[in-house]
């Protein structure tokens, strides 16, 4: 009798271990599962979209690229429907490096980099208003010294520079310069590169000069090389603008459309104070200082004309904001800079609003970028003379 109590122990014990082993192979399975290569989706809160719709685009390698062209390429690829089950999706990786573009229903998120081994986390809390998290890949490596970078960084945007004097603008400057020493001299290639991403443009080669061994094989190289290439020719651009002012050189002979779909020759302006104001839709600077403008334009009609020439916009998001912001100067649209060698219909302009003085002949005399009262104590100072 005990020896068959225990082969029947025996068997219980069997069994047990059995359901035990495959209870773990169960168990590494699912965690398995969950640490495929790929992007998986989780929503967290109430909203659920029903359908992920995905672009994936080969990351370019072309290191030539500007960055306008860089951006431009990043959404070219097919786009792929992926349904929703039990709040999430599985979205498989490409072969090859890619840029994966990312819609929930008609709700667009930004753009993430993925290799083929990587596995990357996005949680979605909120659509709208868009509240997300990636982890992952390269998203799990943190900036060193990210407070400090972050901060730093959002001082010196060209849209808050117009609040700061130049000795500010130097000091924070060389802080960032040498904030951008640590940084590189403690980050992986793969970091070091994506910071390189963030930066505008004033420090972009800087940070590039000092990218760790290595860096050209990262996933933001092509990126971190458009904004270098950006960088450089926006450099000489600024260079060209000083030299045109400095030699008194004629306006460029272009012509731009007008309002009513007619082209405007700026030559036939002749006999007359012009301020040239380089301005986009988009460019809160710019939009606060048409109040100031519009009385300066009122006090001088007869001896100036403000020729506005809207920059990178839509022909109807243009005319919507000229007719809400009455403007009652002379509007212009400017051309794709691609088309023209990468100037602003001729002129080398680097960032907005860029106001430029012609005098009476034709030729530029002033010229400053920001919006600040400098520029209108010497248009004062040139009409009085």
């Amino acid at each position: 009798m005990r020896l068959k109590s225990n082969s029947i122990l025996t068997t219980l014990t069997l069994a047990v271990s059995l359901i035990s082993v495959a209870s773990c192979a169960t168990s590494k399975k699912a965690t398995k599962s969950e640490k495929l290569p790929g992007l998986h989706i989780t929503f967290t809160g109430e909203q659920v979209a029903d359908t992920v719709f995905v672009t994936v685009t080969p990351i370019p390698t072309d290191t030539t690229l500007f960055l306008k062209e860089y951006i431009e390429s990043r959404d070219t690829g097919p786009t792929k429907a992926y349904a929703v089950k039990d709040r999430s999706v599985h979205i498989f990786p490409e072969s090859v490096p890619s840029i994966y573009k990312i819609y929930c229903d008609y709700y667009a998120l930004p753009s993430y980099y993925m290799r083929s081994s990587d596995h990357l986390e996005m949680t979605i809390n909120s659509l709208g208003p868009a509240r997300y998290k990636v982890t992952g890949g390269i998203y799990s490596n943190e900036i060193p010294f990210a407070e400090e970078f972050y901060k730093l960084r959002s001082k010196l945007y060209r849209i808050s520079r117009d609040k700061l004097t130049e000795h500010e603008i130097d000091s924070l400057s060389a802080e960032m310069n040498s904030l951008i020493d640590r940084i590189m001299a403690v980050s992986d290639p793969e970091t070091a590169t994506h910071v390189v991403t963030f930066l505008e443009e004033d420090f972009v080669q800087y940070a590039f000069d000092r990218l760790p061994a290595g860096s050209d094989k990262t996933l933001f190289y092509t990126y971190a090389c458009a904004e270098r290439n950006s960088a450089a020719r926006a450099d000489q651009q600024q260079k060209m603008l000083e030299e045109a002012v400095e030699t008194s050189a004629p306006v460029p002979q272009v012509s731009l459309s007008s309002l009513d779909g007619k082209t405007f020759d700026l030559s036939s302006l002749h006999g007359k104070w012009v301020v040239l104001d380089f301005w986009s839709t988009g460019c809160a600077p710019c939009i606060r200082g048409f109040e100031k403008m519009k009385k300066v334009y009122d006090e001088n009609s007869d001896k100036l004309e403000i020729v506005g020439i809207a920059c990178g916009d839509q022909l109807s998001t243009w005319k919507t904001a000229v007719e809400k912001l009455e403007l009652p100067w002379i509007n212009l649209l400017a051309p794709d800079p691609l088309a023209t060698d990468g100037t602003v219909a001729g002129f080398p302009i680097t960032a907005y609003p860029t106001k430029i003085l012609v005098d009476p002949e034709g030729k530029l005399c002033e010229y400053i970028t920001g919006e600040t009262d400098e520029f209108y104590t010497t248009l004062a100072k040139r009409l009085n003379k």
